[in-house]
């Protein structure tokens, strides 16, 4: 799969069919991870990969936003919950201080793009979560004091195919009555300002 392809393809998936996701096709994900770029290389991010079906319900009841909606709105079904996650970890000890937090958070997001693309990639589908019991999950899964979650992807193979369209007017994502989602972008004449704006 070409770059391009693969950027135009992915979509948040929220939806997984009852299939385990093998450990070293998450191990790939975070290596793409490793090699995303970090702002002074000062690689901030570490990653835990979960795919132990013990552990899988206990993440789940501690995140929210679009994974957690009710079927009818798009939300997963009884079976159809994420297979794997891989949580980003801020090192706060190798951040050095809060000062340094805006520039951690582009690093999350570049490792995270990565992470999702290789996903893709290996037939995955994938959705970062932003809500999540921080206090809660912790504990669960032993990180230590000195590490902050930055985000939670859920994943796994889908089970549905979200389609991305150009917005006439709202970017408002809507599910029809088939449960497909239908998720709006801007148009590119509506964002893109040639050599000056």
């Amino acid at each position: 799969m070409k770059v391009y392809e693969a950027v135009t393809k992915r979509r948040s998936v929220r939806r997984f069919k009852d299939k385990p996701v093998p450990y070293p096709v998450l191990e790939k994900c975070v290596e793409a991870a490793r090699l995303a770029p970090s702002g002074r290389n000062m690689q901030v991010c570490e990653y835990i990969a979960i795919n132990d079906a013990a552990i899988l319900p206990g993440i789940f009841e501690n995140i929210g936003g679009s994974v957690r909606l009710p079927p009818e709105k798009g939300g997963p079904r009884p079976g159809q919950t994420a297979r794997a996650y891989i949580i980003v970890l801020i090192n706060k000890t190798l951040e050095g201080g809060d000062n340094r937090r805006k520039v951690s958070y582009y690093d999350v997001g570049m490792a995270a793009e990565n992470i999702m693309l290789v996903a893709l990639e290996q037939g995955l589908g994938s959705c970062p979560v932003l809500m999540y019991d921080e206090n809660a999950l912790k504990p669960i899964l032993n990180i230590p004091d000195n590490y902050d979650i930055a985000l939670v992807i859920v994943m796994g193979y889908p089970d549905e195919s979200p389609s991305a369209e150009e917005s006439a007017e709202s970017v408002a994502v809507t599910v029809d009555e088939k449960g497909i989602r239908h998720v709006y972008k801007r148009k590119l004449a509506d964002i893109l300002h040639k050599n000056k704006f």
